[in-house]
């Protein structure tokens, strides 16, 4: 039995199988070991995403170096990306049927002075934008990759070609800020017009379906990478994201939560 950050046991010993088969030969017979075995780089890794500690700080947690263990913290980060990361591309043939809602988030970063198109006018900080997929329970079901953090939410769903890849689900739900997306969306109001009773019903309506969206968003930032400030190079943002939603996602998968939409009605 296994014990990582942020996972539950069925979780973590997924993980652990998966990386025991990924690198059958982590530890050589002959020459040099390394440092730590492939649990323990798992949980550096792990210990990064889920507290966003700096390398040094895992070095001084791990008794190794700091370059030693950014090198243990961004492969095991590619590896699980590839393993268990959850890109838009992978719903193509697996919602049909079923109802998908999507919403944006910004993940912060530093303010990488050569990147003019970090800023969040709207968020009033600096990131990338990424759009989350998630089923009628809350569930993760897939992320894109980043965007630029300047960029309106209905843009980052258009160039991420989300219309295509969930053309084939049983319904769309999302905020007011994805106008003209074939699918449920609350009625904005104009300068020009009130809503009427019958739309303000009809928005509280979308809103109580809406927000376990945001709840699974809220799940995804208790990996305080992706809520404090991600201070690596932008080049490798893509990876700490697929695999923070990915294990994300295994942890609702295992889960013992019985599955019910009678919170929906009640809301």
């Amino acid at each position: 039995m296994y014990r990582l950050p942020g996972l539950s046991l069925r979780a973590a010993e997924l993980v652990v199988e998966l990386a025991a088969e990924a690198f059958p030969d982590w530890t050589p017979k002959v020459g040099r070991r390394p440092k730590l075995d492939v649990v323990g780089a798992l949980r550096l890794c792990l210990c990064w995403l889920r507290r966003n500690m700096t390398f040094e700080e895992l070095g001084e947690d791990f008794g190794i170096g700091t370059t030693t263990a950014w090198e243990y913290a961004h492969g095991m980060a590619e590896f699980l990306a590839e393993a268990i990361g959850c890109p838009v591309e992978n719903l193509e043939g697996q919602i049909a049927g079923k109802v998908c809602l999507v919403d944006g988030t910004l993940i912060p970063t530093c303010n990488w002075r050569h990147r003019r198109d970090l800023h969040s006018g709207h968020r009033k900080r600096y990131g990338v934008n990424v759009q989350i997929v998630c089923d009628l329970y809350g569930r993760l079901n897939a992320c894109t990759h980043a965007f630029p953090g300047s960029w309106h939410d209905k843009r980052c769903f258009d160039e991420a070609g989300l219309a295509t890849i969930l053309a084939g689900c049983g319904g769309l739900v999302a905020d007011s800020g994805y106008q003209g997306i074939d699918g449920v969306i609350p009625i904005k109001e104009k300068s020009s017009r009130k809503l009427t009773d019958e739309e303000h019903r009809f928005n509280a309506q979308v809103e109580s379906i809406r927000f376990v969206v945001e709840q699974a968003i809220a799940h995804m930032k208790n990996w305080r990478i992706t809520t404090t400030r991600y201070r690596g190079h932008l080049d490798r943002i893509n990876n700490v994201i697929l695999t923070v939603v990915g294990l994300q996602a295994l942890n609702d998968q295992l889960s013992d939560r019985a599955l019910s939409l009678t919170r929906l009605t009640q809301k």
